[in-house]
């Protein structure tokens, strides 16, 4: 396979590097199928994927390809692995666990990581797709950051800077290789506030700025990463007036020129409401490309959009020259990663099974004792009823329903579910479960998600968690999220940091509790303080 971006008219090549969104569950959907046949065919270079089947997308995709002049990129927020998107195929556990369960100087748990970062690479390609967004490189320095949280690897440069360098060489070295990515560059790791909602002002010394946030994108690229995101963050010491993801001091100067990274440069989602207030879309469009990106990622509305870099063309709003290069690099990453894979279904079967596996490990390795008044107590030994209280700070029904089935099965636990909108109805009945059982375990689901707001739990549950650590007569406070949040419960004599929400993580919690594994994990970040 060969082709040459360049030999395309400038309107064609800057149309390649427009990259929006696609409906992984409505590829079935003759309408929308249709609809993306359209993009396809006026010569968007890509998608990036959310949602859907496994099986369904790894046989649609393909169809795509082949309606496509040029190689099509697909692209995907694989941070924990195909099935963060994809029904299934193997969800992995979050940066932060794999932190906890890794130690980079003695070389614990770094087998089983070369294993999960294989298996994550393999099924994306199963799947169709050729890159990765992952790893997420910034460093996780404020514990009220509402977006990056457990997504990072931990509030120390060093330790996000060597997993991040596993990332690198792991993903794009696999026996399957998939491009990685490294985000969100300056570093998103030190606000307040989630850009997917709004602009963040990152008011930090440029010295800070360099050797801190910025030190893991510099290892990356000398791993041989082969993409990185820019945030949609205004870093004030650096650019007092653009966001990083619009910034020529930031892409040009920093990335470019003094880090050398010569790969291909995508701006963070372009619909996000960080850019909305301030730009239209093709301002946003004209900034992004005079300042360095390479790709135009998930613009709000991709039909009117084209029209946008249309009228950029028309208008001669950007130049020729800054459309050549960034297709060279466009084009020799299609070459590399756009080439079919021949992957048979029995194969791809097995592998997803041995995934699962994998992802046991990992999280039965990174599940971290926080704090123990003594050796954990074991379910199958207390004396007396359990009560098990799961808070629930999403509104998903299916939170902890792996750990609160394994529970059911010991006679002596009760389970008790509490949501916000059922908080207090259930109050009472949750302060009597605690006072009267021997053990209380509280489990805490609240997830990082876009748009939330926030990383910790609802203050409205805190102030019941608090109350049952004092009702109860012992008890454990189990985060199945960020572990920032145990330091509301300082008092509980047992704290547990399981980091992520899957089921993986929720077996490990339950074999933990029964005393078949030992707590492994060594917490990757400062909670207290």
């Amino acid at each position: 396979m060969s082709f040459d971006l360049k030999g395309l008219s400038v309107q064609k090549m800057l149309l390649q590097r427009v990259i929006p969104r696609l409906e992984g569950g409505r590829l079935g959907e003759r309408d929308y199928f249709n609809d993306i046949l359209k993009l396809v065919r006026a010569g968007v270079g890509g998608f990036i994927l959310f949602g859907g089947d496994f099986w369904e997308v790894r046989q649609t995709l393909p169809k795509l390809q082949a309606k496509a002049e040029i190689p099509l990129l697909f692209m995907s927020d694989m941070e924990k692995g195909a099935g963060q998107q994809l029904k299934g195929a193997t969800v992995f556990p979050c940066q932060m666990a794999v932190a906890a369960a890794t130690d980079l100087v003695s070389g614990e748990g770094l087998t089983v990581l070369a294993a999960m970062l294989d298996g994550m690479a393999y099924e994306a390609r199963a799947a169709g797709v050729q890159a990765i967004l992952t790893p997420v490189l910034d460093v996780n320095s404020n514990p009220l950051n509402p977006i990056i949280s457990i997504r990072a690897f931990s509030d120390e440069p060093q330790v996000v800077s060597g997993l991040g360098e596993r990332y690198v060489k792991g993903l794009q070295g696999s026996s399957v290789p998939v491009m990685a990515c490294g985000k969100h560059f300056p570093g998103h790791g030190d606000v307040l506030v989630d850009s997917h909602n709004s602009l963040p002002i990152l008011e930090k010394d440029r010295e800070s700025l360099e050797e801190e946030d910025m030190l893991p994108f510099r290892r990356a690229v000398m791993a041989g990463v082969e993409m990185i995101m820019t945030a949609h963050l205004k870093a004030v010491e650096l650019d007092p007036v653009y966001p990083a993801s619009l910034s020529q001091t930031l892409i040009r100067r920093y990335l470019r020129n003094r880090a050398g990274f010569d790969g291909l440069v995508l701006t963070d989602a372009l619909n996000m409401g960080a850019l909305a207030g301030s730009y239209s879309a093709k301002e946003a469009a004209r900034l992004a490309v005079k300042a360095g990106a390479d790709i135009l990622l998930h613009p709000a509305d991709p039909h009117e959009f084209l029209n946008v870099i249309n009228e950029l063309i028309s208008e001669k709003g950007v130049t020729k020259e800054e459309v050549f290069w960034p297709s060279s690099r466009l084009a020799r990453a299609k070459m590399r990663y756009c080439q079919p894979v021949r992957l048979p279904d029995r194969q791809v079967a097995q592998r997803l099974e041995e995934n699962q596996a994998v992802a046991q490990d990992m999280s039965s390795r990174a599940l971290t004792l926080v704090k123990a008044a003594g050796a954990f107590p074991k379910l199958r030994e207390v004396k007396g009823n359990i009560a098990h209280i799961v808070l629930e700070d999403d509104g998903d029904p299916k939170a902890g329903r792996v750990l609160r089935s394994a529970l059911a099965r010991q006679k002596n636990v009760k389970n008790l579910f509490v949501t916000k909108p059922r908080l207090e109805e259930l109050r009472p009945e949750a302060l009597k479960y605690s006072k009267e059982a021997a053990l209380t375990i509280i489990s805490i689901f609240s997830k990082v998600s876009a748009g939330k707001g926030s990383s910790l739990l609802s203050p409205e549950l805190v102030e019941l968690g608090r109350q049952l650590v004092n009702k109860c007569r012992s008890c454990a406070v189990v985060s199945f999220g960020s572990p920032y949040i145990l330091k509301n419960f300082s008092d509980a004599p047992y704290l547990v940091a399981a980091y992520d929400p899957g089921p993986p993580m929720q077996s490990a919690a339950y074999r933990a509790f029964l005393g078949e594994i030992v707590f492994m994990g060594e917490l990757p970040v400062r909670i207290t303080g």
